[in-house]
């Protein structure tokens, strides 16, 4: 079967200034949503510089306690290119996964977080192509103006078509960080290198650099812009990507 890649947009926020930033829905790395609170992460489009990939995204996400939240998310893509991978048109996948902050102690926080997605072809009908699953880990400092997180991931991807067997594992590690300008602009980054452990998960190794400004409505609802581009592969092969996302708590 082909090679699949994903790229996981994360979405990204401020905090009002004079306010805790635990108190104000912001898309930082550390954020849970307290218990009883909803929050949902819309990407209306992400778009490449060669005009030929589009993606839609959502993800709903729910605080069972304060320590530990589920979500569900989904995307789905129109590719122009000249051998799109499963149509025109496509939903991509689905994803179920939970966040648990295992550790809290002032402002450094660890915690853990997997999912399970499942990885569709559209093109004739609705076929499950392969399973990916997630295991990973956040240690961070978030403090009343910056955030600080490493990050280990460990992804396992095997095939569900009966006239193939494969399988792949890939492990993801890197930084992402925040910065508090004022109440309502906060810029965001992060550096992230994936690589093959077994099989080929991606198109060889990704050196992923990303960055995003993002406008504060009020506590709850933010907007933002982001771009990214794994600077291992040229252009051509991997161009540059940008996106909006709109994010709100409930």
């Amino acid at each position: 079967m082909k090679k699949i890649s994903y790229f996981v947009v994360g979405a990204l926020g401020m905090v009002i200034s004079g306010a805790n930033a635990a108190s104000v829905f912001n898309g930082n790395p550390l954020y849970n949503p307290a218990a009883g609170r909803f929050y949902n992460i819309f990407q209306p489009v992400e778009f490449d510089t060669k005009f030929e990939r589009f993606v839609m995204a959502d993800k709903f996400g729910y605080g069972v306690s304060d320590a530990f939240a589920i979500h569900v998310a989904t995307s789905g893509s129109y590719d122009s290119s000249d051998h799109p991978e499963f149509g025109k048109w496509s939903w991509n996948d689905l994803e179920f996964g939970f966040d648990w902050n295992l550790a809290q102690e002032g402002e450094n926080h660890a915690e853990i977080y997997g999912d399970v997605k499942q990885v569709y072809n559209t093109r004739d009908n609705l076929q499950t192509v392969a399973y990916n699953w997630t295991a990973g880990a956040r240690v961070g400092r978030m403090a009343d103006n910056w955030t600080v997180v490493g990050i280990v991931q460990l992804d396992y991807l095997n095939d569900d078509l009966p006239q193939d067997t494969f399988d792949a594992w890939a492990m993801t590690v890197g930084l992402q960080g925040q910065y508090i300008l004022n109440q309502n602009w906060n810029l965001v980054g992060e550096m992230l290198f994936d690589y093959d452990l077994f099989g080929e998960y991606y198109d060889g190794e990704r050196l992923r650099f990303g960055f995003g400004v993002n406008y504060n409505i009020d506590v709850t609802k933010y907007v933002g812009v982001y771009t990214s581009k794994d600077v291992v592969h040229s252009f051509d092969k991997a161009p540059m990507k940008f996106g909006f996302v709109f994010g709100a708590e409930f």
